[in-house]
């Protein structure tokens, strides 16, 4: 496993050839960090654990991208359809 940690409340974990990449909010300034990832975890609604301009941008970018995260987050990301999950638990294989 291999952890990577980004600007201000940033982290990257990749393992087995997947990514998942929490919390890429405002605050973290490395455009590569979502690059290839598998999907997203966004905690909660403050501005630097939530980008939502650049969580679109990956979405469109990469078909195969999920965003995880609560109904608040949910709700700023709503056009994004079923790419966003909310709910209290996620298990990624």
């Amino acid at each position: 496993m291999k952890l990577v940690k980004y600007g201000h409340a940033c982290v990257r974990i990749e393992k087995d050839g997947r990514s998942l990449v929490i919390d890429p909010g405002g605050m973290t300034p490395e455009p590569e960090v979502l690059t290839g990832v598998d999907a997203v975890l966004v905690t909660h609604e403050h501005f630097d654990h939530l980008d939502a301009d650049r969580l679109r941008a990956a979405v469109g970018e990469n078909p195969d991208l999920t965003v995880h995260t609560c109904p608040g987050v949910a709700r700023h990301l709503a056009d994004l359809g079923d790419r966003v999950q909310a709910g209290e638990a996620i298990e990624l294989s």
